[in-house]
């Protein structure tokens, strides 16, 4: 494995991160506050640079997985900004983009991808519901209305939500599963208030309704019995949520060390106490460890491997507790100035939890990974 960046790849970094300046810094703040129009004008402004870049279609779906690690090279350029953006970015690019590159129909790619590619889209994908005792299982139901569907059901958390053109909805056709992807000016649909969050306040999120919403069968993704579409879907977003926590991992040990050598104490710069100096050595090694595991389910991801998936659900834990520890160490090593709000220490401890708790939570992870694991002994 040569984790090695090819010269293309730098190019693409170096791209991105032509984009990083102030007016980027600005526009990440602004999406925690800004107006449904407003954070979809911003969003709108940052796909249509990246996808000038050409960033939006890399690595779409399984058909694409041999750019896996030319994907990696520029998130790991663009995830340090803000978790909210980059992960509002990749949700539309790479999750509803993957599931319509990976799934859908050539028609349905040509509608939807080519737009979404171009940055003229603004893509989501809703699965989260709520589940009882008295309502077990997937509550959103589709049924068959002639040449399409009828779906029916409430999703509670649905990322990109309030700003979304497109939204990729899970839900039971009969004995199988399918993506129905939903425009969200459509008869029937509701989209709730903006939810507000401890974290990554940036991204817009909010809940769904389905009152009798009408899909055309083109509209239909990977209706199957296998639920392939949704285990490929859970993969790719443990790769996303492993990128925005080395994305953080980053921007925190790069504020911390900042700190540590500016602020003095007893007339030296806190750096040179012991303590001080190891922990920022520890959050080195830990940033860098997170790299390493990132670039290897890209590696994995590429070569086809049958471990990608157990692997990328490992990468996923270990990056989004590893982010929260390292917040805990720059929070520490700010001092007072961090527990100010607003300030990078402060953000990035209540930004480190999302990834933990976003598609499979960590505990559900680490039962799959136990899972991949002892099937592997059953062979």
């Amino acid at each position: 494995m040569n984790f090695d960046w090819t010269d293309e790849q730098k190019e693409i970094q170096k791209a991105i991160g032509g984009l990083l300046g102030e007016t980027a810094q600005a526009d990440a703040l602004m999406l925690e506050t800004a107006d449904g129009e407003s954070a979809k004008n911003i969003m709108s402004t940052w796909l249509k640079e990246l996808a000038e870049l050409n960033y939006l279609a890399f690595a779409q779906g399984p058909v694409n997985a041999g750019q896996a690690m030319q994907l990696v090279a520029a998130q790991e350029a663009l995830a340090p900004l803000s978790n909210s953006l980059f992960v509002a970015v990749e949700t539309s690019a790479r999750l509803l983009g993957g599931l319509v590159a990976g799934f859908g129909a050539d028609e349905t790619r040509e509608k939807i991808l080519d737009p979404l590619n171009r940055g003229e889209m603004i893509g989501a994908v809703a699965v989260a519901e709520n589940e009882s005792r008295e309502a077990p299982g997937l509550q959103t139901i589709a049924t068959s209305a002639g040449d399409g569907y009828v779906l029916n059901g409430r999703k509670n958390f649905v990322a990109n939500g309030p700003i979304a053109d497109v939204i990729a909805v899970y839900a039971k056709v009969g004995e199988q599963t399918a993506f129905f992807l939903v425009e969200a000016k459509a008869d029937g649909v509701t989209l709730g208030k903006r939810i507000k969050t401890m974290g990554c306040r940036g991204l817009t999120v909010c809940a769904l309704e389905l009152n009798d919403v009408h899909v055309e069968g083109d509209a239909v993704i990977g209706l199957s019995d296998d639920e392939a579409p949704l285990h490929w879907l859970r993969m790719a977003e443990s790769r996303v949520q492993t990128q925005a926590s080395i994305g953080l991992m980053k921007r925190l040990l790069d504020a911390t060390t900042t700190h540590a050598k500016s602020h003095r104490r007893n007339g030296r710069a806190i750096i040179k106490y012991q303590e001080v100096g190891f922990k920022l050595a520890e959050m080195l090694t830990l940033l860098q460890t997170a790299q390493w595991y990132g670039r290897r389910v890209a590696y994995l991801v590429e070569q086809g491997s049958a471990e990608a998936s157990t692997v990328s659900h490992c990468a996923k834990v270990f990056t989004a507790e590893t982010g929260e520890s390292m917040a805990s160490a720059a929070m520490q090593i700010f001092a007072g100035e961090g527990f100010v709000e607003g300030s990078v220490a402060e953000r990035g401890y209540r930004d480190a939890k999302y990834a933990a708790l976003t598609g499979l939570s960590c505990e559900t992870a680490r039962m799959q990974i136990a899972d991949d694991v002892l099937a592997g002994y059953r062979e």
